[in-house]
């Protein structure tokens, strides 16, 4: 019995760890960061990364964006191709994932300019 619950604790330890080590482990709708931190551009290796993972990814029209960093190699980006109409992203660069925000988290997001 006691080896029994010793491999059910290491089964599930070894998915908690998983989960931990998943790019999209944190919750950037509820991070507060992502919307009381200000807009940057992107510098020259964010701007090679990010912009290799939107053509990766057939992101098209982001003629101009500007990023806020929540963690290491996670992003919220904010594209235009006009300078008036925003689509906004959460991009995992390390793990190569970007997805489109949803309409909460859109919502709630300010245009950089």
């Amino acid at each position: 019995m006691k080896k029994l619950l010793l491999i059910v604790i290491c089964i599930l330890a070894f998915f908690w760890l998983i989960g931990k080590l998943s790019g999209g482990a944190s919750n950037v709708i509820d991070d507060e960061r992502t919307y009381q931190s200000s807009w940057q551009s992107p510098n020259s290796e964010q701007l090679v990364s990010i912009g290799q993972l939107m053509v990766k990814n057939n992101i098209s029209g982001c003629g101009e964006y500007h990023i806020k960093e929540i963690e290491s190699h996670e992003y919220i980006i904010a594209c235009t191709s006009d300078g008036k109409n925003w689509k906004y992203y959460v991009a995992w660069t390390r793990n190569d994932e970007i997805k489109l925000a949803n309409d909460e988290m859109e919502s709630r997001l300010t245009p950089p300019y």
